[in-house]
């Protein structure tokens, strides 16, 4: 059974490559779309905005769906989006494709980690979502540097149909891996109470959000600050880039291995430890390409752990409100990213650029003391409470 998870890994590589790969296309976009970086920033708000609206709700209304045609339709949707996407004509169409293509990403990657949990015993729950969002490690250390480079040598068109591609070739594998068959309970109205009194677990999903947006702050203008400040090519970019991906994997591959043993609450707060440092350290290593690659890699190794993590508590905490609690942490995760690129793209139209690691690092320090808050609230409120701390 673990075997068919990789499926579900995939898809998930598909649906981080479409999300990540506008920071990576930012000068592309910038130049060929006569917009500003701000603007572009907007692109990826837009996305992450749909995500975090939409998930719950969508959460709501597909629960009685069978989880195997359910993933496919939504990484169907993907595809057929991003294939719409080559072809837009301007910005604004660009932006209302972008939107509905976060409705198949709200769907997938939320449903994703839910499903995984049906799929292998409750002790192996933990391991199984971490692997799960994997696929989003290896999205950073394959998708957004390839994308950023065929953005930037065939043009931003090429590269996001590619996306489309891809999604469509991994629809058909999550058919064929993912047993038939699969339901989750339905997600009435007493369920979604319990949900909104569990204070821990909404604690757990407020740390997604704040995590999220300390590090788009600065992630949706890499591209941009790596050229500003280190008058980076293209081809550093995208090797920028894939430093930050295979730190992803790398500190997700050593989390998956822990978080049974010392908790998911444990490994998310090493995580953001590295972040945090490294986000503190970046004006530092402005004009030294080395110490920008160690930071860029210090960072990658607690970006994508942190999320597995998170949801691993969050099915810890209350395994019966899964589908719902895993839901709602992809909006918080994506409210991050929309509130960061929008709070980062601020600063750089004010020509504060220098500012971005300022408001990063504080950022994830109070979801780090936040996330120590959840892990003495659950601990008070009982055993059952306290399973993923």
């Amino acid at each position: 059974m673990k075997s068919k998870l990789w499926s579900l890994t995939l898809g998930n590589f598909a649906i981080g490559t479409g999300a990540m790969i506008v920071p990576g296309m930012l000068n592309e976009l910038t130049a060929d779309l006569k917009v500003s970086p701000a603007e572009v920033g907007l692109l990826i708000s837009a996305f992450a905005m749909t995500i975090c609206f939409g998930g719950p709700v969508l959460a709501s209304l597909t629960s009685r769906i069978e989880r195997r045609a359910l993933l496919v339709a939504s990484l169907s949707l993907y595809a057929v989006a991003h294939l719409a996407a080559a072809f837009a004509p301007g910005y604004a169409s660009l932006m209302a494709i972008r939107i509905l293509t976060a409705i198949g990403a709200a769907l997938f990657t939320a449903q994703a980690a839910a499903t995984a949990s049906l799929m292998v015993p409750p002790h192996e729950r933990g391991r199984a979502i971490a692997l799960v969002f994997l696929g989003w490690s290896i999205s950073a250390v394959l998708g957004m540097p390839l994308g950023s480079w065929l953005g930037a040598h065939l043009g931003w068109r090429p590269a996001i149909a590619s996306v489309g591609a891809l999604s469509a070739l991994l629809a058909f594998a999550v058919w064929t891996q993912v047993p038939r068959g699969l339901y989750v309970a339905p997600m009435n109205r007493a369920a979604w109470r319990s949900l909104w009194r569990n204070r821990p677990l909404l604690l757990v999903v407020a740390v997604t959000a704040v995590q999220s947006a300390g590090q788009f702050t600065m992630l949706s203008y890499l591209a941009l600050l790596l050229k500003t400040y280190l008058a980076a090519t293209p081809t550093v970019i995208s090797l920028m880039f894939a430093c930050f991906g295979v730190a992803g994997v790398t500190g997700n591959l050593v989390g998956m291995r822990f978080i049974d043993r010392i908790g998911a609450a444990r490994v998310a707060m090493v995580a953001m430890a590295c972040m945090a440092l490294a986000h503190s350290l970046w004006p530092l290593a402005q004009g030294s390409l080395w110490a920008t690659a160690a930071l860029v890699a210090l960072w990658g190794l607690g970006c994508f752990s942190v999320n597995g993590s998170q949801q691993a508590r969050l099915v810890g905490l209350a395994p019966a409100l899964a589908p719902a609690s895993v839901a709602m942490n992809s909006s918080a995760l994506y409210l991050g990213q929309a509130s960061g690129a929008l709070a980062g793209g601020i600063l750089i139209e004010a020509q504060a650029a220098h500012l971005l690691s300022v408001l990063g690092t504080t950022m994830i320090v109070v979801a780090m003391l936040m996330s120590q808050f959840a892990v003495g609230m659950s601990r008070r409120l009982g055993p059952a409470a306290s399973t993923a701390s």
